[in-house]
């Protein structure tokens, strides 16, 4: 039972993270504009420099460059995690380093994606 259990959970746990990430983002960009829309509909008056430090919350180029750095650490951890626990087959490590692989390679894209954009 217990051989059944532990990737239903991990895959669960998975889609757990994903969802509240973007729960998350998704509410903290609808406050920012709740946030602006109140302050128009009271009349206030919306100042450049606020529309700016509003715009910085949901700025593409910082999230890449977090992004690829935080993904290409998660990879490294667990090919590190994949050295440091024993295992009894020499090709076990062979498929976490597959497995890290993913990560890494998304990383580097965003890096990737935060270079060609910041040269702008």
């Amino acid at each position: 039972m217990d051989e059944v259990l532990v990737p239903i959970f991990l895959f669960a746990a998975i889609v757990a993270i994903i969802w509240l990430y973007s729960h998350y983002n998704y509410k903290k960009r609808h406050t920012a504009h709740e946030t602006l829309r109140l302050a128009v509909e009271k009349g206030q008056e919306v100042s450049p420099e606020l529309v700016e430090r509003m715009s910085v919350i949901n700025d593409p180029v910082k999230s890449d460059l977090r992004r690829g750095i935080l993904l290409i650490a998660f990879g490294i951890a667990f090919m590190v995690l994949g050295a440091i626990v024993p295992h009894d087959e020499p090709e076990a490590m062979r498929g976490i380093v597959g497995i890290s692989s993913f990560p890494i390679v998304l990383g580097i894209a965003y890096l990737g994606l935060w270079r060609f954009s910041h040269d702008r």
